[in-house]
């Protein structure tokens, strides 16, 4: 396939990471961290969304905290954008990235909101893509064969993580995504399947 057939096929992954090295660039996450003003002023957090900055879904997504978080998640996107992008097209992964990552991310929230043992994170404030990532990959892996060991992984994966270094709004968020989009998975099978 000639290159320019690929990046065509592509583009919504190579915009993405396009939009995400500048917005880092922007907001100073290539000095080293994420300053603490700008994550207070673009992060996604119960707080922030509930005083009406809805914009928060949309800013977090590009931001990451730190240099090293960025080039991981710029891998992560390439591979699971780029992934899902050739598998189901342009439009179709826009609208699978940020419904899943929005979805995820209101649950988590409205988790926080309800929830009583989560008051202290009312005003934390986070930021980066994995959310819609992990909704991608739930996706990606409802349509396998062996889809049901292959979640119990996933989720063992996590719960190692917690248990090494709890992020409570990372960690909930990426359990909350990866059933969304495999649970998506499995009722567009269903659909297909009548």
């Amino acid at each position: 396939m000639p290159l320019y057939a690929t990046l065509r096929r592509l583009r919504f992954t190579l915009a993405f990471l396009a939009v995400m090295l500048i917005a880092n660039a922007l907001v100073g996450t290539f000095s080293g961290e994420l300053p603490a003003r700008a994550l207070a002023d673009w992060g996604i957090g119960k707080d922030a969304v509930w005083s009406g900055e809805i914009w928060r879904f949309a800013t977090a997504t590009f931001i990451s905290h730190d240099r090293d978080m960025l080039v991981r998640q710029f891998f992560f996107a390439a591979a699971i954008l780029g992934y899902t992008e050739w598998k189901w097209g342009s439009a179709s992964t826009f609208h699978l990235f940020f419904a899943l990552d929005f979805a995820a991310s209101g649950l988590l929230l409205l988790g926080i909101a309800l929830w009583p043992h989560t008051a202290g994170l009312s005003a934390a404030n986070d930021v980066g893509m994995s959310l819609g990532g992990f909704g991608l990959i739930g996706l990606a892996v409802s349509g396998m064969r062996w889809r049901f060991p292959l979640l119990a992984a996933l989720l063992l994966m996590i719960g190692l993580k917690i248990a090494l270094a709890f992020d409570p709004l990372a960690d909930i968020g990426h359990i909350i995504a990866l059933w969304l989009g495999f649970l998506l998975g499995l009722a567009q099978l269903r659909m297909s399947a009548r």
